[in-house]
């Protein structure tokens, strides 16, 4: 390249350096870095190298006249920098407040929302207690009572599986109500003072006992969702304040199961009413017309229980008449059905019954009663019994049959000495 051409090329590119050196300047200062570097190494060397060919002098000149475009562009550029800056700089503090004024006016609102969340959450909760107690109080029986129940635990507790406990007889917890398969029983024994979390067969429940007073009388036994992720003490005290508003509903429903077990059980021996009985029955007949089934009916009647009461008193009577029908009661199935029938007679009804399984059965029940000792005072009695039996059908097929067929069956026990069963096939 000719020397003429070479400083034409030089003095056109000192220059185009100087401006690069000024740009890579200023993108230093933005932060760019990386820009920065490449524009000023890349142009710098490649002018250097343009620059080095030139002679001495003109290499001062030339260097020179760079320098001071470099430094004034540079001095330029500083003092524009302070100027921008000493105007915005109100500019720019009252941009920091006005974020910082919207960051906190945002945390504001999340915060709003969330307790209108929580007012909203704790006022559904009341509405649906409101309607929960004011159904308990307008029920009129356990039955009617029993759906609000339901939509007190599901829906304003939270809870699809339970079961309820009522104080009867005093203190005795007694289960009335079950929602749900293979719920597990509560801990026998005394109910835990205040609200607790048990585990049970990897299972969690939630006991919440409900006082009135100092009084136990009823306990909500609770199982959560199975792998439900939950805050259990949230979840403790919302279902606790629900419970504690269900007070006076649950006494109504303790005095209801009072009544209905007044109503349906003999205060005396425990075992069913003779209505009772006659309702059932009834019930069976019509199961077993439809599925073609059979059972037996008993009659039991206490031999010489006026002589009881004439020799001992009627409180000697009375506890005979009370161990009888614990002992009957505790000689059956669940399925089976025991009541008293009058006096001293009970009356027993065996579903799906072989007959023949009936007669030992009979059986045993008689000498289980013939067993059993009876201390009054310092004397020591022996009761027996007399037990006649009927079949549907073959005997009948109505009550009122199967009752008369059975009577005459326990009138030939009588008649043939006392103390032994008679089966209706015996008296034909």
């Amino acid at each position: 390249m000719s020397r003429h051409a070479l400083l034409t090329a030089a003095s056109f590119l000192f220059p185009l350096a100087a401006a690069f050196l000024i740009l890579g300047a200023f993108s230093l200062i933005k932060g760019k870095k990386a820009l920065a570097g490449s524009i000023s190494v890349g142009v710098a060397v490649f002018a250097a190298a343009l620059f080095m060919p030139l002679e001495e002098a003109l290499r001062f000149h030339f260097f020179s006249s760079v320098m001071t475009v470099v430094l004034g562009a540079i001095g330029f550029l500083i003092a524009f920098i302070f100027v921008k800056n000493s105007k915005l700089g109100p500019w720019n503090q009252k941009n920091i407040t006005i974020k910082k004024n919207i960051e906190k006016a945002e945390q504001d609102r999340l915060m709003l929302k969330k307790e209108s969340d929580e007012l909203e959450k704790e006022t559904v909760r009341t509405v649906r207690t409101y309607g929960v107690v004011k159904g308990l109080g307008e029920a009129l029986s356990w039955e009617e009572m029993a759906p609000h129940m339901d939509f007190a635990v599901q829906n304003c507790m939270g809870f699809r599986d339970y079961a309820l406990y009522l104080a009867e007889d005093g203190s005795e917890l007694i289960k009335k109500l079950s929602r749900g398969s293979k719920l597990a029983e509560a801990p026998a024994g005394s109910v835990s003072p205040k609200p607790a979390w048990h585990a049970v067969s990897n299972e969690n429940y939630l006991e919440i006992p409900i006082r009135k007073g100092e009084q136990v009388i009823a306990m909500l036994w609770l199982r959560s969702a199975p792998g439900a992720a939950v805050d259990k003490a949230q979840v403790m005290n919302e279902a606790a304040e629900v419970a504690d508003e269900l007070v006076m509903g649950l006494e109504k429903a303790r005095l209801f199961s009072s009544l209905e077990r007044l109503s349906r059980y003999d205060g005396l021996t425990g075992v069913y009413r003779r209505q009772v009985f006659n309702d059932r029955i009834h019930e069976e007949i019509r199961r077993s017309k439809s599925f073609r089934t059979n059972f037996s009916v008993l009659i039991c009647d206490l031999d010489h229980f006026k002589n009881i009461n004439d020799t001992y008193g009627h409180q000697a009577g009375d506890e005979v008449l009370k161990r009888v029908g614990k002992i009957l009661k505790e000689s059956i199935y669940e399925t089976d059905f025991v009541a008293r029938y009058g006096g001293e007679e009970f009356v027993i009804l065996f579903p799906q019954a072989d007959p023949q399984g009936v007669l030992r059965k009979a059986e045993a029940i008689r000498q289980r009663i013939e067993m059993e000792k009876f201390v009054f005072g310092w004397n020591q009695i022996t009761v027996t019994t007399s037990i006649g039996i009927s079949h549907y059908p073959a005997n009948g097929t109505d009550p009122e049959t199967l009752l008369s067929i059975s009577d005459k069956a326990l009138y030939v026990a009588k008649e043939s000495g006392r103390n032994r069963v008679v089966d209706s096939s015996q008296i034909w």
